[in-house]
């Protein structure tokens, strides 16, 4: 086999992950805002309606949580400014653009080190998987969360390089970087330690009097978010939480006990990084390399293991207080998968001669493994957060029983652009199925509704059933329709993964049997509802209300303070 064709052949495996990446994303990922996506559209509205450059600069750089998100706030006004509205489909393509420009840099670093293309392959497997499910459906969370960690690895690969442009490049992008999210801010001490050990003065003190400057603008009027509750964990919880999220790439193994594996493996990968970064500071001191770049290579991974351990305090600090199970969510794995391929360069690149190519082709193996591993198990997150998202809309959108869109056409309201939506179907059947009981083409609804119970507390509405098998994706499923005299809610039904390793990956049975609806009351206004399931079965859609009814009374919704 020639070069070129050869070429052509890795080049086409590594396109392979990306292709499928976007393809389930593409499935999966709608237009709607979730959470502190709320925000941009206040600053779309803000910022066009600015007057002077003054107020334009502050809203873009005004603090949001403990953060400042001025990438994500300038890309969102681009995206409006460009197609005429806000569609949150391209802030979250732009995020996850921003993560796939970590495999440049990788090539680079194999490049230099002169490795083969094939050196690269396990990379794109391990770095783009559904494991970052929560980053890939959130327009805000993908640029701020993707590229963070991108211009954090970039900055520091180019602030190191020998030539002068790079370096003035790195000045630009380290201002990006913390503007992007808070822990960016780490990019500048660690600049400033990998420059210092390069010995290049000038290059040095430039970087301090840029990041004192980039400091001082940061905090000034900056004020501390009062949303998080304070941590009551202990030191060992938080060691253990610290472990977690190191390791929480592992979460997707085909084990009974997620957390311990996440903390199992978390503590190999910590040793592994206090292994990689005392050795390379030892020969960074020692300054004694066959050749330059092994050297770059050297402070490059030292600076990006600094940043993920220092990252993994700065979160285990501020997010314990959420609970254990919030260190190892899906926002926060891209660090745990960071330290992975750092490690796999300290794997690849010092294997000389005939065993590159069986060890390579053994990593690739497991990266494709892992892979596989991170679509099955957290299809089913990724599932249940289309559903969250679209019934959220649906409530916020229809606020009486005649189901038709606001009329409102000020700007304010038309900011976003308007997406299909599976209810719009459904829209004429809900009015039918409230009058008569039931409407659609769906059979066997009665037997469904028999097999479901109805448990109202005094806050809440838990609906179970363990019988239903319907492994249909996208936005098939059982959603609940509560009726009152005033208007309709919909919530989606959740469903749980199959833990049967046999039918999960031979028969791609997602989920088990079942499903689950927890309905808070505090999201509904008060009255007396019945209750109505439907399903969505494709094309095929039933609704039934049966004699199920539940009383809501006031109940006071506890207000998060923001500073947004």
């Amino acid at each position: 086999m020639t070069k070129k064709a050869l070429t052509i052949i890795l080049s086409l495996i590594l396109l392979l992950p990306v292709l499928i990446y976007f393809t389930v994303w593409n499935y999966y990922a709608i237009n709607i805002p979730k959470w502190d996506d709320h925000a941009l559209k206040e600053f779309v509205l803000y910022y066009s309606q600015a007057s002077t450059w003054k107020e334009k600069i502050w809203l873009l750089f005004k603090q949001h949580n403990e953060h400042r998100i001025s990438l994500t706030r300038l890309i969102a006004w681009w995206d409006y400014s460009l197609f005429g509205s806000l569609n949150y489909r391209h802030l979250m393509t732009a995020g996850n653009l921003l993560l796939i420009a970590v495999i440049p840099l990788w090539y680079e670093l194999l490049k230099k080190n002169k490795k083969p293309l094939s050196a690269l392959l396990p990379i794109p497997f391990l770095w783009l998987t559904l494991a970052f499910w929560e980053n890939m459906y959130w327009g805000m969370a993908a640029i701020q969360n993707f590229g963070v960690v991108t211009l954090t690895v970039w900055t520091l690969y180019l602030c190191i390089n020998f030539k002068t442009f790079p370096y003035i490049i790195s000045l630009f992008l380290a201002a990006l970087t913390i503007l992007t999210s808070g822990n960016g801010l780490l990019v500048l001490p660690l600049g400033a330690l990998l420059l210092f050990l390069t010995g290049n003065r000038k290059r040095f003190a430039l970087w301090l009097i840029v990041s004192a400057v980039e400091i001082f603008c940061y905090f000034n009027w900056y004020t501390k978010p009062e949303s998080n509750p304070e941590s009551k964990a202990s030191i060992f919880q938080l060691i253990k939480g610290y472990m977690a999220f190191l390791g929480s790439f592992a979460e997707s193994f085909p084990v009974a006990d997620h957390i311990k594996v996440c903390f199992f493996m978390g503590i190999v990968l910590f040793l592994v990084a206090v292994s990689i970064a005392s050795t390379t500071l030892f020969r960074i001191v020692r300054n004694k390399y066959a050749h330059k770049f092994e050297r770059i290579t050297d402070l490059f991974c030292l600076g990006t293991i600094l940043f993920i351990l220092g990252t993994a305090l700065i979160v285990v600090y501020g997010r314990a207080g959420f609970g254990m199970d919030t260190l190892i969510t899906s926002r926060y794995k891209i660090y745990s998968v960071l330290l992975l391929i750092v490690a796999y360069l300290y794997v690849v690149i010092p294997i000389r001669g005939s065993f590159l190519s069986p060890y390579i082709t053994t990593i690739v193996f497991l990266g494709i493994v892992f892979n596989v591993f991170s679509y099955h198990y957290h299809l089913v997150e990724a599932y249940n957060l289309r559903k969250d998202l679209t019934t959220y809309q649906f409530n916020w959108t229809f606020t009486d029983k005649k189901l038709t869109y606001p009329t409102d056409t000020s700007l304010a309201a038309n900011i976003v652009e308007k997406t299909p939506v599976f209810y719009e179907k459904l829209l004429p059947l809900i009015s039918l199925a409230d009058r008569q009981t039931y409407a659609g083409n769906s059979r066997g609804l009665t037997d469904l509704y028999d097999r479901t119970t109805f448990t109202p507390g005094n806050e809440n509405l838990i609906i179970e059933n363990s019988t239903f098998t319907s492994q249909r994706l996208q936005d098939s499923g059982i959603y609940i329709l509560l009726s009152s005299k005033d208007r309709f809610y919909l919530f989606p039904a959740k469903r749980t993964r199959n833990t049967s390793r046999k039918e999960l990956f031979l028969k791609q049975y997602y989920f088990a049997p079942g499903f689950r609806a927890d309905i808070p009351f505090s999201e509904m206004d008060k009255g007396l509802y019945d209750v109505a399931l439907i399903r969505q079965q494709g094309d095929q859609t039933g609704i039934l209300f049966q004699n199920q009814r539940v009383k809501v009374n006031e109940i006071k919704k506890n207000k998060v303070k923001v500073n947004w």
